[in-house]
């Protein structure tokens, strides 16, 4: 019981124990506490350890703020803000899931660190056909708000439209504003794609769309497949515009030795996948592992995320787009050995018996630009008119933070070499999409993402006029204009 209460006090008691951080720091926690009492924790607190230990990429967890503010309602994180703009020089961090696995970007070291875990759940406008939801829970959690409803809203691992339409934020100043698509067009493109430069958003209202039974899951191919997998990918690639329903994720995954196997995601919209066209092509290969199945959009997430959960690891994410080549169906096979020649000296070290690597290649279909368009467009400028790309993920998990360096140059090499590749690539078929922005979900903290992007200038003039002291662009985190 004495170490209940002593748990309970240094949670409770403004500035109790407070962590590592500057004596202003220590004074903005103090007054958060003051102006929200019980919602902020400091280290020994049970809270204060649980959020610090959740992060999916156990490299995080070594990041310790100064404070942790858990606000359960967007008039607490205003409040919070607000208390921020008193103290200049103290950096923060926003919290939602977890998932990235960037240092800095939902993490802080001896500063504060603002979690959305208390702002959660979903409801459903069935007259105006919009989801509102909150950012703290799950995704697996929202899908399965709105599955009894016969509904669901585009997200993770599928073909994403821009179905967010209204976005309540709290902006630098600690206001709370409700910024609607159609009212200000130009801020809701560049909400779209330009993570937390523009304020923290304390729900979304988003479009949905009918859904019933849909098809999907994984299958695990032998490295023998390699050839028939990537000859399919190929074929996939440009059809995709006319079979909208079906998406997929090719995933070449290299372990110990620098042996690989062939990890393939399926979706389909229906409750059985085609026999015909560029989708079944794929299900004639013979695989070693099945997962495939006719389900719910609920359970299919769920089951998509379970092995995920499980993964104990250092993680790392870096990203690359590339054109699609009609005429270069070899490109992915020549990737795939780049790959495998940068990583082959570090797996075959027996050392690193759980390390493992993937590079997955995600079809960018003309499709998405001629819905993001119609639906007024987002900060990665995809346009109808736009050629088929590839946005390549290049995703690592290991045990040993004395590799952090190591993967972190093998991947970079990688996209260097991809970089070099281009030009060559371009020089062969003029046509192909010589505009090739950075995909952000899946970019690592060095990559400078926004600067990728078309429209830049207009957007960083944009985050500057509703950020005029760099609230959010100097102290927050993330990528940045």
């Amino acid at each position: 019981m004495r170490l209940v209460s002593a748990v309970f006090l240094v949670a409770a008691v403004p500035g109790a124990l407070a962590g590592p951080g500057s004596s202003t720091t220590k004074s903005a926690c103090h007054d958060i506490g003051v102006a929200l009492p019980g919602r902020v924790s400091y280290p020994l607190a049970t809270a204060y350890s649980q959020e610090v230990h959740s992060y999916w990429s156990t490299s995080l967890r070594d990041i310790k703020p100064a404070c942790l503010v858990l606000p359960k309602s967007a008039e607490q994180v205003a409040a919070a803000v607000r208390i921020l703009n008193k103290y200049p020089d103290v950096r923060f961090a926003v919290k939602s899931g977890g998932h990235d696995p960037n240092a800095g970007h939902a993490t802080v070291q001896d500063g504060v660190l603002i979690s959305m875990k208390e702002l959660t759940g979903t409801t459903y406008d069935d007259k105006r056909r919009l989801a509102h939801v909150q950012p703290g829970g799950e995704w697996n959690h929202v899908i399965g708000t709105l599955d009894p409803q016969g509904v669901a809203v585009a997200g993770g691992r599928l073909v994403s439209t821009q179905n967010i339409v209204g976005w309540e934020t709290v902006t630098a100043d600690g206001s709370i504003r409700y910024i609607n698509a159609t009212e200000e067009p130009d801020l809701a493109v560049a909400m779209r794609g330009s993570g937390s430069q523009f304020g923290i958003v304390t729900q979304f209202t988003i479009r949905t769309h009918p859904i019933g039974k849909i098809w999907g899951g994984s299958r695990i191919y032998d490295a023998s497949k390699a050839d028939q997998i990537f000859e399919a990918l190929h074929n996939f690639i440009p059809q995709n515009v006319h079979e909208q329903k079906s998406a997929i994720i090719v995933s070449d995954v290299l372990f110990l030795g620098g042996a690989n196997s062939l990890l393939v995601f399926y979706f389909h919209d229906g409750p059985e996948p085609p026999s015909s066209g560029p989708l079944a092509a794929f299900l004639k290969i013979p695989s070693l592992l099945d997962t495939t199945a006719s389900q719910s959009y609920a359970k299919f997430l769920e089951a998509n995320g379970r092995g995920v959960d499980l993964l104990n690891a250092r993680i790392s994410f870096r990203t690359f787009t590339i054109p699609y080549m009609a005429g270069e169906p070899a490109m992915y096979a020549e990737i795939s050995s780049k790959f495998t020649a940068l990583l082959r000296p570090y797996l075959a070290n027996p050392l690193h018996p759980i390390t493992q690597c993937s590079l997955d290649f995600q079809p960018l279909s003309r499709a998405i630009g001629q819905h993001s368009q119609s639906a007024g467009g987002n900060a990665m400028g995809i346009s109808g008119s736009d050629p088929d790309r590839i946005i390549i993920e290049v995703q690592c998990s290991w045990t040993l933070a004395s590799d952090d360096a190591i993967l972190a140059r093998v991947t970079r090499d990688l996209t260097e070499w991809l970089r070099s590749m281009v030009p060559r690539w371009l020089a062969e078929d003029p046509t192909a999409a010589s505009y090739l922005p950075l995909f952000m979900n899946d970019a690592s903290a060095d990559q400078n993402v926004t600067g990728s992007y078309r429209d830049y200038a207009r957007f960083r003039a944009l985050q500057e006029s509703v950020d005029p002291t760099g609230f959010f662009r100097n102290r927050g985190g993330g990528f940045v204009y």
